[in-house]
Formats: C-alpha cells, sequence, structure tokens
C-alpha cells in the first residue's frame, strides 16, 4: 500500500514497484477466469454450488500453473468462506459479491491462528494494534482484511478491516520466486478504528473454515 512507501524514490524502484502491483492484480484475474471462486460456495449466496473434492481438484490445477495463484486463491477463497459462515448477513451480502466477482481482493494472515490485534475499548467501539504476518493478496486496487482481535478477557473474535482504514500499514512483499505476484507482505494495525458492524464472528467462526482452508492451501 502506498501508505508505507516513500514519497520520494528512483526511477527504478518506481519501476519495479509497477511491476510488482500489476504481477499481483495478473494473479487475482487470472483466478477470477478459472471460475473458482464461486466453487462449494451455495448458489443461494451468489456462488456455483458444487464440493470440496471439485474445490480442492481446481485449486490444484491453479497451483500447478503459479503458485503466487494458487496464494491468492486461498487468500481470496478463504475470505468468501468467512463471510458464508458470518451471521453478520449484512456485511456478507455487501462484500460477498465483490470477493466473488474480483472486484475486491480478500486479505487474512496465513497463519490463521496467529497472535490476534489488540482492541482497545473506546467508547461504543475500539482501536485496534498489532501485526500481523504473512498477509496474501494485498492488491493495490483495494481489499478486505479478514483479521482475529481480541478484547481484554474474552476470546478471539474475527472482524474485517477496508485497506483504507487510518492506521493500516502494509509492509514490503514477501522476496522469493514462490510469492512473487502473490503481494504477500505484513500489516501493522496502528490505532485502526474498529464499528461492530465490522464483527464477522467468534472462534467458532474459524472451525467452519477449516474444510474449504484444507482443500485450498498450497502445498
Amino acid at each position: 500500500m502506498s501508505s508505507t512507501q516513500k514519497n520520494e524514490r528512483s526511477p527504478s524502484e518506481g519501476v519495479l514497484r509497477r511491476e510488482v502491483v500489476a504481477a499481483g492484480l495478473a494473479s487475482l484475474r487470472s483466478v477470477v477466469e478459472t471460475g473458482v471462486l464461486g466453487c462449494a460456495v451455495p448458489r443461494e449466496m451468489g456462488g456455483q454450488g458444487g464440493t470440496l473434492d471439485q474445490l480442492a481438484r481446481e485449486a490444484r490445477g491453479v497451483a500447478e500453473r503459479s503458485q503466487a495463484a494458487a496464494w491468492v486463491l486461498w487468500a481470496q477463497r478463504m475470505a468468501i468462506e468467512a463471510l458464508v459462515h458470518s451471521p453478520n448477513v449484512g456485511v456478507s451480502e455487501h462484500l460477498l459479491p465483490l470477493l466473488l466477482s474480483g472486484e475486491l481482493a480478500g486479505a487474512l494472515p496465513l497463519g490463521l491462528d496467529a497472535r490476534p490485534l489488540v482492541a482497545e475499548e473506546q467508547g461504543s467501539a475500539f482501536r485496534l494494534y498489532g501485526v500481523l504476518d504473512h498477509v496474501p493478496n494485498l492488491q493495490w486496487i483495494g481489499f478486505s482484511l479478514l483479521c482475529p482481535i481480541r478484547q481484554h478477557g474474552r476470546p478471539v473474535e474475527w472482524v474485517v478491516l477496508r485497506s483504507e482504514e487510518d492506521g493500516l500499514r502494509v509492509g514490503i512483499d514477501r522476496e522469493g520466486v514462490q510469492w512473487y505476484g502473490s503481494r504477500t507482505a505484513s500489516v501493522t494495525v496502528d490505532g485502526t478504528f474498529f464499528r461492530m458492524d465490522e464483527w464477522l464472528g467468534d472462534e467458532d467462526l474459524l472451525a467452519k473454515m477449516t474444510p474449504v482452508m484444507n482443500a485450498l492451501r498450497p502445498g
């Protein structure tokens, strides 16, 4: 994201950055074109139906063509799955069509059991603090970030944050040929404002997402 970058760069740095951004968007577009995002998503929620076995086969095909696209698929489809199971109908109805079409990227940490963000109460809302490592699909066009949070004395919960939120900063893309094009980086959350209408679910949500996670995760 632009908020992490210096305002002044050498021409070569600017070219490299544009190449990274373009590669990430190409990975997302290639995933969308396969039609796999709606596989095993209920038809009444905008998906194509189907089984987890079908989803796993499609995911393997994506991974054979591009490891970066496989990570993008994992993040996008896991974000979709979280919304499929979220009791927050309002946020699901708003975001699911955008994620299924690829108009908006879905991002969440590869380590879904990662240390949750700290939620500090501020009136009727919260401020979030922490760092999420290895988050794929942090696309320049914008993304919805699904992340675990913990309020003092309470179990882990899941929320969704918009990429344009104040205090949300994306680090440098992870290096390596297997990561290039996946837009995988760390995300620092420093006082980002959280409203309860962005709440997705409690710790049970992760259990409901696990079958799709197992079907999708690249080797």
